[in-house]
């Protein structure tokens, strides 16, 4: 029996540059900027302390980049 692959809802800092091949730093960064945003639900009415990004936002902001141009030989 096979098991299911379940596609990550959101990721931490670290899950966010392993996913995305970017250091920690650099999605940090993204965040601080406004580039990326950072949620903390809450529970009870109390956010967690842990920072989330959600897969479709880190999506997005790696989408956002300029695509690199393929090189052509004159």
């Amino acid at each position: 029996m096979s098991v299911p692959t379940i596609a990550p809802v959101s990721f931490d800092y670290a899950g966010a540059a392993a996913a995305t091949g970017c250091s920690r730093d650099v999605i940090q960064r993204a965040v601080r900027a406004g580039d990326l945003p950072a949620h903390y639900p809450k529970i009870a009415g109390r956010a967690i302390a842990k920072p989330l990004i959600d897969a479709d936002d880190l999506r997005a902001w790696v989408r956002a980049g300029d695509a690199e141009k393929s090189k052509t030989n004159p």
